[in-house]
């Protein structure tokens, strides 16, 4: 099995993204769940999606989490964006979409870089406004 690469984690950060805005309440979405993003992932090797997933845990940039999600009635394991993961998503974004980066922004101070700090106190992001 071959390891993963930038690419697989830096997809799966965007996908968790993508679907992050989609939670009712309480309530995640079931494309955020180990299923949900193997099935998302489909044309990769499950084992090479599990090494990503566990790599970008080991970053800091995902948490894993039970909680509710639309369509089940119990509880399921999802994973969610940490601060620093959120943000590296957000910029993740912005190439893909040729969204130059915000002038004044130091990409460092943004946890992107190799100078940025550890985020030994990342957790997770409030739920989005509105909701």
């Amino acid at each position: 099995m071959d390891p993963p690469d930038g690419a697989l984690e830096d997809a799966i950060l965007l996908h968790i993204l993508d679907h992050r805005g989609h939670q009712v309440r309480f309530e995640a979405d079931q494309w955020t769940t180990e299923f949900g993003i193997f099935r998302a992932f489909s044309q990769d090797d499950v084992g090479r999606i599990k090494l990503a997933l566990r790599s970008l845990e080991m970053s800091r940039s995902i948490y894993r989490r039970v909680q509710y999600v639309i369509g089940y009635s119990e509880p399921k394991l999802v994973y969610s964006l940490t601060a620093s993961g959120h943000r590296k998503a957000l910029a993740l974004r912005r190439r893909r979409d040729g969204v130059p980066e915000p002038v004044g922004e130091d990409p460092g101070a943004l946890g992107l870089g190799p100078e940025a700090p550890p985020y030994e106190t990342d957790g997770p992001l409030p739920p989005p406004a509105g909701e």
